[in-house]
């Protein structure tokens, strides 16, 4: 999930939030074919034995399927009787370690957040608005993780305007997805419910001094993806001491996609010397296609070039007025480094495969392009 200087503390929780979650389900995979066996075989000759003298009554020999059969199902039952206990006694105001009402957000356990707030953006995406019962910090670009009580499925989420301060409200950006069971558990709720929430866990370091590594950024971002670079941005502009410089590819499906763009638009006029911002959607616009400004068509090396910084075997110079003063050369890219988040499937066009690791070799457009793994951050999906 990280690169080598990716934090964390959290790392160990992390692991423990998705074991801790995880439903209870009995999968067939973990014994082949047990129920499959105790039906299928042909019916055994039932030999009811008369009682001993001192017995009070008689059985049938029991086959061992039958008996492993049994055996399973009591003790399934009673694994199952206990954990939906648990589970009822947590939504209704728990007294159990799992779930706390009286505490802020923790990656310990899972806390019920208040949703106050819900603004549609776009057809299928909301803005929501929590209030915590207790203040806490949530570093830049961390994951917070949510779960769909219903089913125990959960998803995690970054928070769009975080920072290294203590806040009690957030946001989260969430697209709905029709095979997404968690998006459409959010999207179904209603300001003054309680959401089930833990973390955060941190995703890529960007705090002021996490940032004095690098003098330039590059950023890709996929729809909602950029929640995961937006608080980056804040962070790298206003750092105290140094100006590092941040290009952004910004794509989308449409243009009503391009979440933040206004905010965004601002950003680059009042940074103008450190922020520069393109984006790109799959078609041109149905209304007014000629007062489109930006990209159509999916990313493609064309549209990253004159953009990204270069990678380390890249021999061309870029010109000072395609890139401003541009970094270049081996000493120059050792200090640059380019960002990805958004769907998996647009990680994959642009920088190949992200696996468990998150040192995958980096393939697809920047594979092309000549950028190498230690260059690149895949943010997880």
């Amino acid at each position: 999930m990280f690169r080598p200087n990716i934090i964390s503390t959290c790392s160990a929780r992390a692991k423990a939030a998705f074991s801790l979650s995880s439903p209870l389900i009995y999968s067939s995979r973990s014994r082949p074919n047990a129920f499959v066996r105790s039906y299928s075989q042909p019916p055994q000759k039932s030999t009811f034995n008369r009682p001993k003298p001192g017995q009070t009554s008689a059985r049938a020999p029991q086959s061992s399927t039958t008996t492993n059969v049994i055996t399973f199902l009591a003790a399934s039952s009673i694994g199952v009787g206990a954990y939906l206990y648990q589970w009822n006694k947590n939504r209704d105001g728990s007294i159990f370690s799992s779930l706390s009402d009286s505490e802020g957000l923790t990656i310990e356990k899972w806390t019920p957040v208040l949703l106050t707030k819900i603004t549609k953006v776009s057809e299928h995406t909301s803005l929501f608005d929590f209030q915590l019962q207790k203040p806490c910090t949530i570093p830049i670009t961390s994951a917070i993780y949510v779960k769909d009580d219903l089913i125990q499925a959960m998803r995690a989420y970054t928070p769009v305007h975080s920072t290294e301060k203590d806040q009690d409200t957030f946001q989260l950006l969430i697209k709905k997805y029709s095979e997404g069971q968690v998006s459409r558990f959010i999207h179904s709720a209603k300001p003054g419910q309680k959401i089930e929430m833990r973390g955060p866990v941190v995703i890529w370091p960007a705090g002021h001094s996490d940032l004095d590594q690098w003098d330039e950024i590059g950023m890709i971002a996929g729809g909602t993806g950029i929640t995961g670079l937006l608080p980056i941005i804040h962070s790298a502009l206003t750092h105290p001491t140094k100006k590092i410089k941040i290009s952004l590819l910004f794509a989308a499906q449409s243009q009503d996609e391009l979440y933040f763009k206004d905010e965004l638009d601002q950003l680059a006029k009042t940074f103008k010397n450190q922020l520069r911002v393109a984006y790109a959607i799959d078609k041109a616009p149905v209304t007014s296609p000629s007062e489109w400004k930006g990209h159509i068509g999916y990313v493609s090396q064309d549209m990253l070039k004159e953009l990204l910084p270069p990678p380390k075997a890249a021999k061309d110079v870029l010109s000072s007025e395609t890139r401003g003063k541009a970094l270049t050369g081996d000493n120059a890219t050792e200090k640059s480094i380019v960002l990805i988040c958004g769907p998996e499937s647009m990680v994959k066009h642009v920088a190949g495969t992200r696996g468990m690791s998150g040192h995958e070799p980096i393939r697809g457009v920047l594979g092309a392009m000549g950028y190498q793994t230690d260059q690149v951050f895949r943010f997880p999906n």
